[in-house]
């Protein structure tokens, strides 16, 4: 079997260019160029021959967020890698039955060279792919001696079973595996200023949907009909221009009077009525700009609310605030979090004890806001701000996302009201 993967390897290759239907690549190529170039830079800082991408997560960001759609952790029966040389960008993908998958990623990325993966296999391996192939591929790279850098860190998504990625150093005898992920979180957590224009895009149109809902609630509405005008305001501003909204997800209905009908955070929609002294949450906007999706929270209350709730949701909002203002180049995700907390104990809350209150775009980039983060902040990072009080009067969050510049920070949209959106009953 060994000394057929080669030719089996190839047997679609015609298929790479054959004609289609025009698609567009969801970034232009100057953008895939920069894109590689920081890679680049950053494999040598590292001192890396080759960066080893095996996750969607981060794979997408040089291929496509669409293409190709089958990455190992996506589909398990198959295997998708992207490898990044000094001079070469390589995709190593499987055609599938008659190349057809080939076809569709040429036609939707920018990768030099797409190689395929032979889709056959020994029993007792039940994966549609063999791992000897492998050798191969790095042989031809001029990599059998190289030194791999593999998504390994914490926030990493290895796309690999553990075994497989285990048994490569038995397939590559004489190639250094090492942690490449301080390279890896360095390119998805500064941003390229396409992707800055994108969330920016996204986080305006996901506060305006914000801005709808205390137009559109009211008591007696269920949230299967609030997010159905939603939805339909949400296509007649925006459907059409590379904008997508996801109604569903991250609501969150709490009132004291009918503890026992609260409806804390879920996915599912439902048919509870909203009624007079809900604290209505939703911890996301539902919008995405081209594959950058906006996660701004904000909360609206129905009918007067009380003193302590009125109190509570000035303690969020002055957090926020605090903690907006430590974000500047030298300051780290510590210092942001630690603003939050003089501001909690002037409000009598009790000590946090667990959780993160603030985040940037992508996990992978290793910016989380918790107590024991020292990442420093760099210009070209997003990072949010998000303190979020669990409380028998509601769940209170609010969340706003800024960009990190040479002398501060920039928000990206609108912020966060001062005072509580009150819908009128």
């Amino acid at each position: 079997m060994s000394g057929d993967l080669g030719r089996l390897a190839a047997a679609h290759e015609a298929w790479i260019d054959r004609p289609g239907f025009g698609l567009t690549p969801d970034f232009p190529r100057q953008e895939y160029v920069e894109r590689v170039g920081r890679a680049r830079a950053s494999m040598a800082r590292h001192g890396l021959d080759a960066l080893v991408i095996t996750s969607s997560g981060v794979g997408s960001w040089f291929t496509s967020l669409l293409e190709p759609h089958e990455w190992h952790d996506k589909c398990s029966a198959r295997a998708t890698w992207y490898i990044l040389t000094a001079s070469r960008d390589v995709l190593y993908m499987p055609p599938t039955t008659g190349g057809e998958h080939f076809n569709t990623t040429r036609r939707s990325t920018w990768v030099s060279e797409i190689r395929g993966i032979a889709e056959r296999t020994r029993w007792p391996r039940r994966e549609l792919w063999d791992l000897a192939q492998v050798a191969g591929w790095f042989a031809d790279l001029g990599l059998e001696k190289a030194r791999l850098g593999f998504e390994l860190g914490d926030g990493m998504t290895l796309g690999l079973a553990v075994n497989d990625f285990l048994e490569l150093r038995t397939v590559l005898p004489k190639a250094t595996i090492v942690d490449g992920s301080e390279a890896i979180r360095r390119l998805m957590s500064i941003h390229t200023p396409l992707e800055i224009e994108r969330l920016r895009r996204a986080c305006c149109a996901g506060v305006a949907m914000h801005n709808l809902v205390p137009k559109v609630l009211q008591v007696g509405i269920t949230e299967h009909a609030l997010v159905r005008i939603l939805t339909q305001q949400f296509e007649a501003e925006f459907g059409g221009q590379g904008y997508t909204y996801r109604p569903e997800g991250a609501w969150d209905v709490r009132n004291p009077s009918r503890f026992r009908d609260d409806n804390c955070y879920h996915v599912e929609l439902t048919y509870r009525a909203y009624a007079v002294g809900d604290l209505v949450c939703r911890g996301t906007s539902g919008v995405s700009y081209r594959g950058y999706s906006a996660d701004v929270d904000r909360v609206w209350h129905l009918g007067n609310p009380s003193a302590e709730v009125r109190r509570l949701y000035a303690m969020t909002w002055e957090a926020n605030q605090a903690m907006a203002q430590k974000i500047k180049p030298g300051r780290t995700c510590a210092d942001v979090y630690r603003a939050s907390l003089p501001v909690e104990r002037r409000h009598g809350f009790p000590e946090r004890v667990a959780g993160r209150i603030g985040h940037g775009y992508r996990n992978t980039g290793g910016l989380s806001v918790h107590p024991d983060n020292e990442t420093v902040l760099e210009p070209g990072m997003i990072l949010s701000v998000e303190p979020m009080y669990a409380t028998e009067y509601g769940f209170f969050v609010l969340e706003d996302q800024y960009l990190v510049t040479e002398t501060g920070a920039e928000a990206l949209h609108p912020l966060a009201p001062e005072v509580l959106p009150i819908v009128a009953v």
